[in-house]
């Protein structure tokens, strides 16, 4: 792929940035510096980019992401909210992996639950125990009020 103006502002967005953006983030800060480029280029570009493997494309949430740091680090994604962290491995936590020799890692992608959707999930869980109880408080007026229903009907026979 050849050198444009556009492909370079590409790639400079991408290492001045650490927040993983989709290709409309990136065309959206590209476009403040060249106002005529189209969605298409920036698209072309990133995946020309991706394939000389100048920046790290993954896909996550079923939306396609971009990183301009190319060294081999890994990517914890929330699959409720969406954020996207990176984690900084040292070579010998990557050797320890114990990959095959022939297969390069650039990119490893591990998806959970970050610390606030944790929290959220934790309190929403917790919210549900109530209503359990009080669904328990309930049955158990049901019952109550079974047991008096044959004294009633006896006093009022």
């Amino acid at each position: 792929m050849r050198n444009t103006l556009q492909r370079a502002a590409v790639l400079n967005d991408l290492k001045h940035r650490s927040d993983h953006p989709t290709a409309e983030m990136v065309y959206t800060t590209v476009k403040n510096d060249i106002p005529n480029i189209s969605l298409a280029t920036v698209y072309r570009n990133l995946r020309g980019l991706a394939k000389d493997e100048e920046i790290i494309s993954f896909t996550q949430n079923g939306k396609e992401h971009f990183d301009g740091n190319t060294v081999p680090h890994v990517h914890l994604c929330c699959k409720s909210c969406g954020r996207i962290e990176d984690l900084m491995l040292t070579k010998e936590s990557f050797e320890k992996m114990d990959f095959p020799e022939d297969f390069l890692v650039r990119n490893i992608v591990v998806e959970g639950l970050c610390k606030d959707c944790r929290q959220k999930l934790m309190a929403s869980e917790a919210s549900d125990m109530s209503d359990v109880s009080d669904i328990e408080e309930i049955n158990s007026d049901i019952e109550e009020i079974k047991a008096e229903e044959p004294e009633k009907r006896a006093v009022n026979e």
